[in-house]
């Protein structure tokens, strides 16, 4: 085996283009191993159930109270088909029975909520590979608590003692429950005491659950682990995708595998277990090559790879479209910018010249208002100059004028007060020799007033400066800065004048211009930036990190899946064509008369020809369906048995057998050659019907379980 997995490795690594080193990291991340040597079938037996508990019933006299009424049962399995029956009547307790089975046997509960309820604790005695087995729990409020043990050689849990121990307590649970007004929790059960009895007189423990979850995982991995099953890794699409690679990877394991050993509808299209979608994983469990496994982990691993790619690409492929609508936006802006420019006429001057030009023209018009402003400043400034000049002038003739008079009043001698005619006296004339006023005595001063007293330093001018003489240097200052700030004004005018006829030349040359260039260089430029970015988003975009080590990871375990696949092909093609015929000889003796051929294929598919017609296999009826399912657990015992590739365990429960069945003698047949090819091929069959009248002429009284007087199982 070592040197077909060297073999192995080295081929898959030659097919997939890559060194061996890389192969061995991939297929270990991933864990796929290789060929695996199929496990001994081991065969499953259920010897025994037991179970106990109080129903909660309506009561019949009051429409409020409640009745509660105890129940215990058991039942010990000895021949290869058993049947539970009652004569005709439905709800007797059957197809709940099986049930109970199913639920210590799968780790999880299908059993009605009311009837979980009702149960207080359950024992199931099953014998895999010639080691016995006991999975016992209590139930409270529906929730199990219990232990699975494997019992001693030669030691016996006593289940029948069991039941009838457990039917005496069920009575005291029962009369709580009366008293209480409603069920009762929590008691004490003799399970609890049979469980430490085993473990004192050396039963192994294998595991203990608390709870619906713990329960099932412990089921699960003891019967993995008893069967020589594994858990399958399966990739499975996620519903209503839109991307066919759109899935994720699920574990599957006991709780599927375990739907092969029922057969709960027959109307249901799926050969093997509850749903056609799982019946593959189902059949290649309990058909095996020992390339099986590999082929089937690498296939889930390549399709999670390509899931993960697929998303890559998907990434990858919205942004190219957001980045093409993009550009297309794009393109279309530059289309209408290109239309645009075709109306600008192509002019004689380039768009430098064009933009000197109106440089000029900016730089004129700045001139024209710089000058305009001076000019107006000289202005303003020559004709306050003018004013002052005016004033000056008027000043100075004033002066003269009060000198003149001054003078010709001073020359006077009055003889009286002008006031109030008093004679002036001689010594006041001598006074006014002396200096002072010869009518009021103050003194006289010449140069005392300035008759309009609008000259500079008025009231402080030097007593030696002539009013006159001042007035006269005012009007030459005053004439001088006249006639400068003339110049000025003069100066800035030419400088106006020519800043206008520049703004006048510049302003012709644009005007000349056929189009405008400064425009078109403006579009030429947005044509180029949108050319730009109409690249920019053409061009591919950064490649994701993991797309090539995915890539390599996806060719590695697809050369792996095909190698793995090729190499079981063909002996697992030869156990279908064994397989198929003998569905298709049991199918006949199971009573389809006009069967011709059934043939099972790898993808669990079953068409067959019926009547010179080829025929789906859920176009069948339901009693054809039932018989061809029964047909494939049986081939898959024998044909497995044979070959070494079968895993099946042998066990079945059939539940409402003949249902379906027109009549009585389709219904004996069915059930005589289940019994008899049961008995042939190691198969342990259970089974229920409520046609009593089918059993009786078929199985022996100890294959039957017959209710009781009030016509119910418990």
């Amino acid at each position: 085996m070592e040197g077909t997995v060297l073999d192995w490795v080295d081929i898959v690594a030659e097919r997939a283009g890559a060194d061996r080193e890389a192969v061995t990291e991939v297929l270990t991340r991933y864990r796929i191993v290789g060929p695996k040597a199929v496990p001994t079938r081991r065969q499953l037996r259920v010897d025994a159930i037991h179970f106990a508990g109080i129903k909660n019933l309506a009561a019949d006299d009051d429409a409020e109270g409640r009745r509660f009424v105890p129940f215990s049962f058991h039942r010990a399995f000895a021949t290869p088909v058993t049947a539970f029956v009652s004569d005709g009547k439905n709800d007797a307790g059957k197809s709940s029975t099986l049930d109970i089975i199913k639920w210590g046997l799968r780790g999880s509960s299908k059993v009605a909520g009311d009837v979980q309820n009702w149960l207080r604790q359950v024992c199931l005695l099953l014998t895999i590979g010639g080691e016995r087995i006991l999975i016992a729990w209590r139930v409270d409020d529906g929730v199990p608590t219990g232990k699975i043990v494997v019992l001693p050689a030669g030691v016996e849990p006593g289940l029948d003692a069991l039941s009838y121990a457990a039917a005496d307590v069920m009575k005291k649970h029962s009369d709580e429950a009366a008293t209480a007004g409603e069920p009762v929790f929590g008691m004490d059960v003799p399970v609890d005491d049979l469980v430490e009895r085993l473990l004192t007189g050396g039963a192994l423990p294998i595991d203990s659950f608390d709870g619906d979850e713990q329960m099932e995982a412990a089921v699960s991995d003891f019967m993995l682990q008893r069967l020589g099953l594994d858990t399958l890794t399966q990739w499975t699409r996620i519903a209503n995708a839109t991307d066919a690679d759109d899935g994720n990877l699920v574990g599957h394991g006991w709780h599927l595998w375990s739907q092969a050993l029922a057969i709960t509808k027959p109307s249901e299209a799926s050969v093997i277990g509850e749903t056609p979608f799982h019946a593959r994983n189902v059949l290649n469990t309990f058909l095996a090559t020992e390339w099986g496994a590999t082929a089937l982990s690498a296939r889930s691993q390549k399709k999670a790879v390509d899931g993960r790619l697929a998303g890559i690409h998907r990434r990858r492929d919205r942004d190219s479209e957001s980045r093409e609508a993009n550009a297309q936006v794009l393109r279309a802006e530059k289309s209408e910018v290109e239309a645009e420019l075709k109306t600008i006429p192509v002019s004689g001057m380039t768009a430098e010249e064009v933009e000197a030009a109106m440089t000029v023209v900016t730089e004129a018009t700045a001139a024209i208002t710089r000058t305009q402003r001076a000019m107006s400043d000289a202005a303003l400034a020559y004709g306050s100059a003018e004013r002052e000049l005016h004033a000056a002038e008027q000043d100075l003739a004033a002066f003269k004028e009060a000198a003149v008079t001054k003078r010709f009043w001073h020359a006077l001698k009055p003889s009286c007060c002008p006031r109030c005619d008093a004679k002036v006296q001689p010594e006041q004339w001598q006074r006014e020799q002396e200096g002072s006023c010869s009518l009021c005595n103050n003194p006289i001063d010449e140069s005392d007033a300035a008759p309009n007293g609008n000259f500079d330093n008025a009231g402080t001018v030097d007593d030696e400066i002539d009013p006159v003489t001042m007035a006269e240097q005012r009007v030459a200052r005053y004439t001088a800065d006249a006639e400068r700030l003339s110049t000025l004004h003069d100066d800035a005018m030419s400088q106006a004048e020519a800043a206008e006829s520049e703004f006048q030349r510049a302003s012709e040359v644009i005007s000349n211009v056929h189009g405008d260039p400064i425009e078109r260089r403006a579009l030429e430029r947005r044509i180029a930036v949108l050319d730009g970015r109409i690249q920019e988003r053409s061009e591919r975009s950064d490649e994701d990190p993991e797309e090539e080590p995915l890539t390599a990871d996806a060719r590695i375990l697809d050369a792996a899946e095909t190698f793995a696949g090729d190499s079981g092909k063909s002996v697992f093609a030869a156990a279908l064509l064994s397989v198929s015929a003998q569905i298709t000889s049991l199918g006949k003796t199971l009573g389809i008369s006009n069967l011709e051929k059934a043939t099972l294929q790898a993808n669990a598919q079953l068409p067959v020809v019926k009547g010179g017609e080829k025929t789906a296999f859920g176009k069948l009826t339901d009693g054809e369906k039932l018989r061809l399912k029964i047909a494939l657990v049986v081939s898959l015992l024998d044909v497995g048995t044979t070959s070494g590739l079968g895993r099946h365990p042998g066990f079945l429960i059939v539940d409402s057998l003949a249902t379906e069945e027109l009549n009585r003698e389709n219904g004996e047949l069915l059930l005589r050659e289940l019994s008899r090819v049961a008995q042939t091929y190691g198969l342990q069959v259970i089974t229920s019907t409520a046609h009593s009248e089918l059993v009786d002429a078929v199985l022996p009284d100890e294959a039957i379980q017959r209710p009781t007087a009030e016509d119910l199982m418990w």
